[in-house]
């Protein structure tokens, strides 16, 4: 019995220190991988010889939504840009009927336009030739490659006068979605050349492009200064396509082989659904200075853009029959209507 109670005396003096208190974790240094710890009111550090582990894709994504949801969290986060945005018919194309906007094609990206004047005035036609429409047009037809996200190259071809124009267009900044946030327009540079069958020489042109979203997802303008070198394009009568003019200068100027052409477009597009698949449009070309036909171009119609929105047809009014980006700042040959359209696509 003596011999019982001795060994149960025992095994309570074994047990009692397993039921202590647990360990009391005070600190965790990452950066020297120790832990400081307190055991029955005694401090120690303790070594960990922990191994470096890549995180999870899991922690990491658990990670960015606390710090979306923690505003504290994410001040390490950069921030987004966000950028203005206008009628959507105005994100596919490099035109609005005539005058060049800022949309640019992605990398890699692939495009054309196809543009269609029709020679014969609206007003001095009969509904026996449907207003214009069975008389010749002048066509021009264009292509588009985008060669980074902000640079792109076209080549683009006339029928009136036999223009061929090469040209790259530059994205110099975005305009941004809120005040303050970034740039408060939207700045695009346009350059190129230019030869046809009157002038038989090789000449520049450049344009800037600034772009205004007025009212977001609704109206967008464009303010667009241009210069042309030996823009002069009537009174020549070596012109291959001067037969097919119906129009000739009631001023009888000279013709100057050297005269270029400074003038200042202006456009807006307007959205009128809701659903953003049709707008209306409108162009003024006012010259400022040089070559200038009998009067200031100008151009008004409406824009539908497609279900997928990769093609926007635009039906217009216009009394500029020219559509080379170096060709049409000069103006109109009178203020008569013409019909005309163009169809402008983005493939890739």
């Amino acid at each position: 019995m003596k011999r019982a109670f001795i060994l149960i005396i025992i095994f309570f003096a074994t047990a009692i220190p397993s039921f202590a208190a647990e360990p009391k974790i005070l600190n965790y240094d990452l950066k020297n991988k120790t832990v400081e710890v307190e055991i029955e009111g005694k401090e120690y550090t303790l070594d960990l010889p922990i191994e470096d582990v890549e995180p999870s894709v899991e922690t990491l994504h658990a990670t960015s939504q606390e710090k979306e949801k923690d505003p504290a969290l994410s001040g390490s986060v950069k921030k987004k840009k966000e950028y203005a945005k206008g009628p959507p018919v105005t994100t596919v194309g490099s035109r609005l009927y005539n005058i060049p906007t800022d949309n640019l094609l992605k990398k890699k990206g692939f495009g054309f336009d196809f543009t269609h004047r029709f020679a014969n005035p609206i007003d001095s036609t009969t509904s026996e030739d449907v207003y214009g429409l069975d008389g010749f047009a002048y066509t021009g037809i264009g292509l588009y490659y985008g060669l980074t996200n902000k640079l792109e190259a076209h080549a683009f071809r006339s029928s009136l006068t036999d223009a061929s124009e090469l040209g790259l267009k530059y994205q110099v900044f975005k305009e941004a979605k809120h005040f303050g946030d970034g740039a408060p327009f939207g700045l695009t540079v346009s350059s190129g050349f230019q030869t046809d069958n009157i002038q038989n020489s090789i000449d520049p042109y450049v344009q800037g492009i600034f772009s205004k979203v007025v009212i977001p997802g609704w109206l967008k303008v464009y303010l667009v200064p241009s210069y042309s070198n030996k823009s002069a394009t009537i009174a020549s009568g070596n012109s291959k396509s001067a037969s097919f003019f119906t129009f000739t200068d009631p001023k009888h100027r000279g013709y100057k082989r050297t005269a270029g052409t400074f003038a200042l477009p202006i456009g807006a597009s307007l959205k009128i659904l809701p659903n953003g698949r049709l707008s209306v449009f409108g162009e003024y070309t006012p010259v400022l200075s040089g070559y200038k036909e009998v009067k200031n171009g100008w151009a008004f119609g409406l824009q539908i853009l497609s279900r997928l929105e990769t093609h926007v047809w635009t039906i217009g009014v216009s009394n500029v029959p020219y559509s080379t980006f170096g060709q049409y700042i000069v103006g109109g040959p009178s203020n008569n209507f013409h019909f005309g359209f163009d169809i402008a696509a983005r493939i890739k």
